[in-house]
């Protein structure tokens, strides 16, 4: 049976499901680091560590990729202005 024409598949992974992934890798990174020692640079570590795989590294994504995107929506604002 073929799907309802009103829906759409999803195209690729949900955004729950990568943040799962992400989740495991972070806790593979730093594996006995947490409870092991409390030290400043243990924490800090650990922190660096869970900022890069949450929101850096991204290929679609990230700050860079932002910052591309508002500067292609004010070009193009721009010549639609002109």
């Amino acid at each position: 049976m073929p799907p309802k024409p009103g829906k759409k598949e999803p195209k690729g992974p949900s955004a729950k499901t990568i943040n799962k992934e992400k989740a495991k890798v972070v806790e593979d990174k730093t594996f006995g680091l947490k409870n092991k020692n409390k030290s400043k640079a243990v924490q800090s570590y650990v922190k660096q560590v869970t900022g890069q795989v949450m929101f850096g590294g991204d290929k679609k994504g990230g700050a860079k990729a932002q910052e591309e995107a508002k500067f292609k929506e004010k070009q193009e604002k721009s010549k639609a202005a002109a």
